[in-house]
């Protein structure tokens, strides 16, 4: 049996707007990137990188846009596009 990404990798996660005020309702999910296409290095201080961008858009349309898009760098650190 295969589970929720099927024989993917994966990494869960809020974006860093899951809680600010006014943002559409997507935004507060837990959304998720697979390994691959997204490429990820874990880093001396535990943290974790993602690459390619994580994106704010559900299958590329403008309609699904959740008010943020960007990357996990070292750290923990989100940085916005």
């Amino acid at each position: 049996m295969k589970g929720y990404t099927g024989d993917k990798e994966a990494c869960f996660f809020l974006k860093p707007n899951a809680r600010d005020e006014g943002v559409p309702p997507r935004a507060r999910s837990i959304e998720h990137v697979c390994f691959p296409p997204h490429t990820y290095r874990e880093c001396p201080d535990g943290s974790l990188e993602i690459r390619a961008s994580i994106s704010n858009l559900i299958g590329g349309n403008p309609a699904t846009d959740d008010g943020w898009h960007g990357y996990l760098d070292e750290g923990h650190t989100w940085r916005q596009v």
